[in-house]
């Protein structure tokens, strides 16, 4: 991947990983290369027209890949709304929102985007199959083409949903880029959102736990440990705190589905390893504005005993490169430390409790 800069929402941070979790979100790999033509297209409106991609040649094309219940993709619909007033008229710029979530009707996609005010075209991709070829695997999603139809820059709008946090708004730069016929100085980030659904069916989830039943009121309500905000260059330190304990880490957010059905057997494992030394650390995407209204009734209601924190970050990427460079930022994701600090085992993406479980008993002193 050439001079990429990868980076992540969720919101707040990160890919996020769907609302609702259950659905199947296998996310993609591969995608078209920067300086190359996409592959073409033809994929239908809301009103049955087909659109191929090879008729917009002749002006700069964006292809959005957009979700109307995805609350990143619908914090950036203002930003987007704005970038197409900017830069349509005067510039020919054709904006192309492409929806390719298989749990939303059209009649739901032709309401929100109505709600939101986007005038663009809104392509259905019903079977996921562009979103594949492209490599997209959450919403937002962004593709920008050159008039010759070469692609020129792919990956997240700027460094944050939410505006105020905003200090580098990638896709308006690689829009200038373009324009002015230079090359793009960052052709590629790494998108963060929340991933695409691609079937509305809910596969099964291997060694997950519902949660315990028959749980008095009371007792999920109970006192959690203080949630605190954690700053990248805090996170190293927060290791050491448990040098000569084998760590897990798990970066989770309250509006990540996956995250949501895998939190109760972090509660679980927690409970049954912590006399052997083990240390669960939370650590959410969430906004810290949302930490009483949503973070807290959370954990209150899983019974998470083990800390918690909110990370604190102007741009994702700061916290992905103290953590493994490597990682795309997709939520939830889970590390393993060995009693050295060294990561031993990594997982993007639902675990499996027995698959973890093993992993952790491999470093486990004996």
């Amino acid at each position: 991947m050439k001079t990429t800069r990868k980076a992540w929402v969720s919101a707040s941070l990160w890919t996020l990983l769907i609302i609702g979790g259950g659905e199947g979100t296998a996310a993609p790999a591969g995608g078209p290369v920067i300086g190359e033509r996409p592959p073409e297209f033809v994929l239908t409106d809301l009103d049955g027209r087909p659109h191929r991609l090879s008729e917009y040649l002749g002006r700069p094309v964006l292809l959005t890949f957009h979700s109307v219940r995805c609350p990143i993709s619908r914090a950036y619909t203002e930003r987007l709304r704005t970038l197409g007033n900017d830069y349509g008229t005067p510039h020919s710029l054709q904006v192309l929102a492409i929806n390719a979530s298989a749990n939303e009707s059209d009649e739901e996609v032709r309401t929100g985007m109505k709600e939101a005010g986007l005038p663009f075209p809104v392509l259905r991709d019903r079977a996921g199959r562009m979103a594949d070829q492209y490599g997209v695997a959450r919403t937002p999603h962004v593709f920008l083409l050159d008039g010759r139809g070469y692609l020129r820059y792919q990956g997240r709008i700027d460094n944050s949903h939410q505006p105020r946090s905003v200090t580098r708004s990638d896709l308006r730069e690689a829009l200038d880029e373009v324009l002015a016929g230079r090359p793009g100085r960052i052709p590629e980030t790494v998108a963060m959102g929340c991933p695409i659904v691609r079937s509305v069916e809910a596969p099964p989830i291997v060694g997950l736990a519902q949660g315990a039943k028959g749980t008095p009121t009371e007792a999920r309500e109970k006192a959690i440990p203080p949630v605190r905000l954690l700053k990248p260059e805090g996170y190293a330190p927060l290791l050491r705190q448990s040098a000569g304990s084998v760590v897990v880490v798990n970066f989770w957010a309250t509006w990540c589905g996956p995250c949501v059905a895998e939190f109760p057997e972090l509660v679980r494992l927690d409970r049954e390893l912590r006399e052997r030394g083990v240390r669960f650390i939370g650590i959410s995407a969430d906004d810290p504005e949302d930490l009483q209204s949503k973070v807290i009734p959370f954990l209150r209601h899983q019974q998470a005993s083990y800390p918690n924190f909110i990370q604190q970050v102007n741009d994702p990427q700061e916290m992905i490169d103290v953590v493994r460079k490597d990682w795309p930022g997709t939520l939830p994701a889970t590390f393993v430390y060995d009693p050295n600090g060294r990561m031993v085992y990594t997982r993007l993406g639902i675990f499996d409790r027995e698959d973890l479980r093993r992993e952790i008993e491999k470093v486990l002193p004996k």
